[in-house]
């Protein structure tokens, strides 16, 4: 479990055997948090359980391997980010989490749900897409879902608003050698999928 993502599902007891699709997504995210892959992009359709694994599974994975992680995760909205972090924090103190990461512990003076520490120095940060995340660095960056909607999707305001703060904020807050993960359904060509995949394209490994 320490090794391996689908490993430590077994292990925590969350998910019943996954499905085919779930062993590629699995397997990705291994190869991300390891560094064999920088910027990972995965298009899959609503109801496939991406967030489960991109924004719930994985961070707790990838902090019980290294509790000194820096991870931003942001949603279409806090709201949302704040609910994926306050299950990451929950899977973290779990008795399951603690057999197979002992050094992984949250710091006492800080575990509110989208705004927490480890013991070892680590941080995680929940944001929307939009909101500030000055200040903070991040060795792992996840954007879930950066829209909500198909009306958001063919809004051109909304469109520029998510690529704005995508290139003025996002990647200023990234460490050198940061890891991007980007888990969307796409929506239309200019959504920011689509904008990223057409300005930096080559740096990018796509799942669909």
């Amino acid at each position: 479990a320490r090794e391996s993502l689908l490993a430590y599902l077994q292990a925590v007891q969350i998910f019943p055997p996954p499905a085919a699709h779930h062993e590629i997504v699995a397997r990705e995210l291994e190869d991300l948090e390891a560094g064999r892959t920088q910027n990972l992009m995965l298009l899959m359709p609503p109801g496939s359980a991406k967030s489960s694994y991109v924004s719930w599974l994985f961070p707790a994975w990838a902090f019980g391997r290294n509790p000194e992680l820096q991870v931003i995760a942001a949603s279409h909205t806090a709201d949302l980010a704040e609910r994926f972090g306050r299950r990451v924090r929950n899977l973290i103190e779990s008795p399951d989490h603690h057999r197979v990461f002992p050094r992984c512990q949250l710091a006492s003076d800080s575990k509110a749900a989208g705004d927490w520490a480890t013991t070892e120095g680590g941080e995680y940060k929940a944001a929307g897409i939009g909101g500030p995340i000055t200040g903070r660095r991040a060795d792992i960056g996840i954007i879930d879902d950066p829209v909500k909607s198909r009306e958001e999707a063919d809004s051109e305001r909304m469109q520029a608003r998510a690529w704005d703060w995508y290139v003025n904020d996002w990647l200023t807050r990234l460490k050198p050698r940061a890891r991007q993960i980007l888990v969307m359904t796409r929506w239309h060509e200019r959504d920011l999928g689509g904008r990223i995949l057409e300005m930096y394209g080559d740096d990018w490994k796509v799942v669909k």
